[in-house]
């Protein structure tokens, strides 16, 4: 049995009725396929921390997974914005903890710290987080990048604590995840480089006597012919590129100076993987980390993804199209693969 995640970007840029916001959600709460929704996070993007709310209040299981920045919130604020939020969700809540890869986003928040300790003051953050959520009796915290007094909440996660989910390639992401990570979220790789990466951060989280699920990320397109898989995969590399220069499409900054998009492009020198692994919006988009895909028939799709859940991938979060987003003509496919898989 595997998990499926999507994508969901609540409000369009520039958009100021949230009727099709409405509808969008309505959509996927309605699928039996997706089991959470990643709602992400930028500093010029509208905030998921409206948005998140909004959402419950009109949903019945849609579960989100809410990337949250360090450094935006005071910890002991973070750690009771999401315990309050997992009750109002009953229990359905996740966080994806983002770190920042670009300078430039986190100055617009005016958030200078050093990349070389982003990480590290988000250990110290984590740490502040959790030890609310479950500390019974208040408590003094001291930290190198935080200090709180006398700190306690009355409304805990219904959860207990809220699960974590994070990714990154460096060193210091690896550690950072091996420590706090319940699920680190791979990009999509081919499968020498996800069996690596699997290993590599399994033996991380052994080190803190911790136990690691992995996810990974994946555009999805699907033809009733390998020509007619291509053919979709073609239409949209076309659409990204004939928009290049505008701000269409999600790109990676030029100022993300990340290990992880340094990986992305290297992968570009050669356009097709393994079956059916494409990196030619991965090329388009600047390393965008949510831009390699799968191409294929149904069968040659579902085989790809049978090997990468035999080598310790169990959540698959998938998009299609040149938004990365939902495309309800997916979910067929994706109950099959829950029965097969």
């Amino acid at each position: 049995m595997v998990d499926f995640f999507t994508g969901l970007q609540p409000l369009e840029p520039g958009e100021e009725d949230p009727t099709r916001l409405v509808e969008r959600v309505r959509e996927l709460d309605a699928s039996e396929a997706i089991d959470r929704v990643l709602v992400g996070y930028s500093s010029i993007w509208p905030h998921n921390h409206a948005t998140a709310p909004y959402i419950l209040g009109m949903t019945e299981k849609f579960s989100p997974i809410v990337a949250h920045r360090p450094g935006v919130m005071a910890p002991t604020a973070a750690a009771r914005y999401f315990a309050t939020l997992d009750v109002l969700a009953r229990g359905r809540l996740a966080i994806n903890v983002v770190v920042g890869g670009s300078d430039k986003d986190l100055h617009r928040e005016g958030d200078a710290t050093p990349k070389s300790e982003r990480y590290e003051r988000a250990i110290d953050y984590l740490d502040l987080v959790r030890r609310t959520w479950t500390e019974p009796s208040s408590f003094d915290h001291e930290g190198r990048f935080y200090s709180a007094e006398s700190v306690k909440i009355l409304t805990r996660p219904v959860q207990g604590q809220v699960p974590i989910f994070m990714g990154g390639e460096s060193d210091a992401a690896v550690d950072f995840g091996a420590r706090h990570a319940d699920l680190y979220m791979l990009w999509g790789e081919p499968f020498a480089g996800t069996r690596e990466r699997i290993a590599r951060v399994r033996a991380a989280a052994d080190g803190y006597a911790r136990p690691m699920e992995f996810s990974l990320s994946l555009r999805l397109f699907l033809g009733d012919s390998e020509d007619d898989a291509w053919a979709k995969a073609r239409a949209v590399e076309q659409q990204i590129a004939d928009a290049q220069g505008g701000h269409a499409f999600l790109r990676s900054s030029a100022t993300d100076s990340s290990v992880g998009r340094r990986r992305a492009l290297a992968l570009t020198e050669e356009e097709l993987h393994d079956t059916c692994f494409w990196t030619g919006l991965t090329r388009l988009l600047g390393g965008f980390a949510n831009s390699q895909a799968l191409v294929g028939t149904e069968e040659q799709v579902l085989d790809t993804l049978g090997t990468y859940h035999d080598l310790g991938v169990g959540t698959f979060l998938v998009t299609t199209g040149a938004e990365a987003g939902w495309d309800p003509a997916l979910e067929d496919f994706l109950l099959r693969a829950k029965k097969e898989l």
